[in-house]
C-alpha cells in the first residue's frame, strides 16, 4: 500500500507549491469586474450615462484648472453687497 499525499507529488510538496500564487485574488477580482461591467451598464443605462458624463466633466474641470495654474491668472468675482473677491491660482 502507498501513502496518500492528497494528490501532490513529492516534488511539488517539497517545492512548497501548495500555496496560492501571488496576485491570484486581485486578478480574479479584476476579471470578475471586467465580466460584470457590461452587465451593469446594460442594466442601468441612465446611471451609466450619468457617471460617464460626470467623469468627462471632472476631466475637463481638471484640465481647465491645470491651465489656470500654468498661466498664474488672477480672476475677480463681484459679490453684490459684499464687494469684489480676487483669487489667484498658484503652484505650491
Amino acid at each position: 500500500m502507498q501513502p496518500m499525499n492528497g494528490g501532490y507529488t513529492a516534488r511539488a510538496v517539497a517545492a512548497g507549491s501548495d500555496g496560492s500564487p501571488d496576485g491570484g485574488l486581485v486578478v480574479s477580482l479584476a476579471f470578475l469586474a471586467l465580466i460584470a461591467l457590461p452587465l451593469v451598464v446594460a442594466s442601468f443605462p441612465l446611471v451609466s450615462a450619468g457617471l460617464l458624463a460626470g467623469g468627462v466633466a471632472l476631466v475637463a474641470l481638471g484640465r481647465s484648472l491645470a491651465r489656470h495654474v500654468d498661466r498664474g491668472t488672477v480672476r475677480e468675482i463681484s459679490l453684490p453687497g459684499l464687494g469684489t473677491v480676487e483669487y489667484r491660482f498658484t503652484r505650491g
